[in-house]
Order: structure tokens, then C-alpha cells, then sequence
């Protein structure tokens, strides 16, 4: 299904893997170091858990862990009431990273997660503090 080969998925992983270091090495350069913090070591756990998946399942079922993942984060992180939850648009970013990798475009990250494996009704947006 993918024309994107597992060495390159993988390479690109650990360049965004390598960026979201630097992020938690600058992130006490910010105004909100712990936020900016947790969002970037969150960022850098779902790489090392999308690295294994696809080294160990392959690119397609890799993708469709991170499909049905990604369908579970809660909207309501977006909520302007209070402060997004850093891991959760940590982990949001970096699953939107690996799609982009695939070249699955935004509606297609929903349209290929039937509802029944727990897609929601709606897109989840980039959230910043």
C-alpha cells in the first residue's frame, strides 16, 4: 500500500526523533519549560514506539497501530479553557509526522481507521500553548 520504503520511514523517524532532542534541550529556553519539556520527550517516545513497530511489523501494520492511536487522542485537548495536555499533542505531532512521512494526507488518516476501530467524528488540530 505504501511506496515508502521501511529503511526510509525509519530514517525519517530518527530525524524527527533527533529534532525533538533538541526541542528538550532548548525547551528551558522558553516561557513554558515544563510544557515544552513533556511535549518533546512525549514526541520522542511515539518515535521510539513507531521505530520498533515498523522495524518489527512493517510500514503497513505500523501505520495502522498509529491510525488507530491517533484516533483515540481526546478532542477535548483543544479546549481553550485550559492548557493542552503536553503529551498528548506530543504524541498528536508525532503520529502527524509519521503520516506524513507515509504521504497520508490529514482526511485520509481518518478514512482509511474504519469507525469501528475507534476513529472519532473529528480532526484533530495542531494545540499550542
Amino acid at each position: 500500500m505504501f511506496e515508502v520504503a521501511k529503511d526510509d520511514v525509519l530514517r525519517g523517524l530518527k530525524k524527527f526523533k533527533r529534532l525533538a532532542k533538541q526541542d528538550l534541550l532548548a525547551s528551558s529556553l522558553t516561557s513554558n519549560p515544563r510544557f515544552w519539556s513533556s511535549q518533546a520527550e512525549a514526541r520522542r517516545t511515539m518515535y521510539d514506539e513507531l521505530m520498533t513497530a515498523v522495524e518489527e511489523k512493517g510500514v503497513e501494520l505500523a501505520y495502522r497501530q498509529a491510525a488507530k492511536t491517533y484516533a483515540t487522542l481526546p478532542l477535548h485537548n483543544l479546549s481553550s479553557v485550559q492548557e493542552p495536555d503536553p503529551q498528548i499533542t506530543g504524541k498528536q505531532q508525532a503520529l502527524e509526522m509519521f503520516f506524513t512521512i507515509l504521504g497520508v494526507n490529514k482526511e485520509g488518516q481518518y478514512q482509511k481507521c474504519s469507525p469501528n476501530e475507534g476513529a472519532s467524528n473529528g480532526m484533530m488540530l495542531n494545540a499550542t500553548p
